[in-house]
């Protein structure tokens, strides 16, 4: 629990889908219709699985990439495996991760409630495949998945071992970049320099202040409904929201002399902005409307 939380923590610093055919397959699952994988053998090795021998049928890309089915991996080793509008979304409580037929664009992301992390997008060698009516994926996504520890996922040309619990052998904790302040003052100490705060709709109210390693101040602010994220940071970079979910709606706004990228589905999710030398974001678990967003950026 520790060294995933950890990792989650670290992850709130790191800053083309598809489209495929789906129909019903007899386990209840859609049926995604995606490139064959370029399989160069079925990989004959053993299994063990928290201490246990287990059966999988995996096989090696011609990368050299070792694809498992992610759903008897998954619950083995205690996750929940859902079917999400497409996505396959495995969760153990702590940390979780949206899968794709077809698009290599993993992250990981925190599952305990309240909780901020993500991670930036990450390949793997392969795009997760349906093959015999099973999703498969490479059996390295568990490293992230278990606090980007290496040892938790070990193979040789016999056998694999997974083991969450395992020792690396480098005992050094993951510093936790995340710093908790009790109010804008001591944050722009922290920091190094003054925040330029949204004006968000009546009824939201700032409740946390955070710094990211000493370079990107967070506020969050609630109005018991909604979460709404601000962000800051110096320099010129397109995005520091630590949101990579994929919207359908992506449009430009205009607040002043200032150029807002926005995203989201019915409203917005995330807008993103640079102005004299600093970047910045808000992203709203509810969403915004375009005019909250623009009032906010002026």
């Amino acid at each position: 629990m520790k060294k995933t939380i950890s990792l989650m923590l670290a992850l709130a610093s790191i800053s083309s889908m598809g489209v495929s055919a789906m129909a019903a397959n007899d386990t209840g699952e859609p049926m995604v219709i995606a490139p064959a994988p370029s399989v160069v053998a079925t990989a004959q090795r053993q299994f063990v699985v928290n201490g246990k021998a287990m059966q999988l049928d995996s096989y090696m890309t011609e990368n050299g990439t070792l694809m498992v089915p992610v759903r008897a991996l998954a619950e083995a080793l205690g996750f929940k495996v859902t079917w999400n509008n497409g996505e396959v979304n495995i969760n153990d409580g702590e940390m979780q991760c949206d899968l794709r037929i077809g698009e290599e664009n993993y992250f990981v992301y925190t599952a305990i409630k309240d909780a901020i992390g993500m991670s930036a997008p990450f390949t793997l060698g392969s795009a997760p495949v349906l093959k015999n009516d099973k999703t498969y994926v490479p059996v390295k996504l568990f490293v992230p998945l278990f606090g980007n520890n290496d040892a938790a996922v070990q193979i040789t040309d016999t056998t694999v071992t997974i083991d969450k619990d395992a020792e690396s052998g480098d005992s050094t904790e993951i510093p936790n970049p995340l710093t908790k302040h009790e109010d804008i003052a001591s944050l722009e100490t922290a920091i190094g320099f003054k925040l330029i705060c949204p004006t968000l709709p009546d009824g939201y109210k700032a409740d946390s202040f955070i710094d990211i390693s000493g370079e990107v101040a967070e506020v969050n602010y609630t109005n018991g409904a909604d979460t709404v994220r601000f962000r800051m940071k110096k320099g010129d970079e397109a995005d520091i929201s630590g949101n990579y979910n994929v919207y359908a709606v992506k449009k430009t706004l205009t607040a002043g002399d200032t150029t807002v990228h926005a995203e989201g589905n019915e409203s917005i999710s995330k807008a993103t902005w640079t102005k004299s030398g600093f970047s910045f974001s808000l992203t709203s678990e509810k969403g915004l409307t375009d005019a909250a967003v623009i009032a906010a950026v002026k």
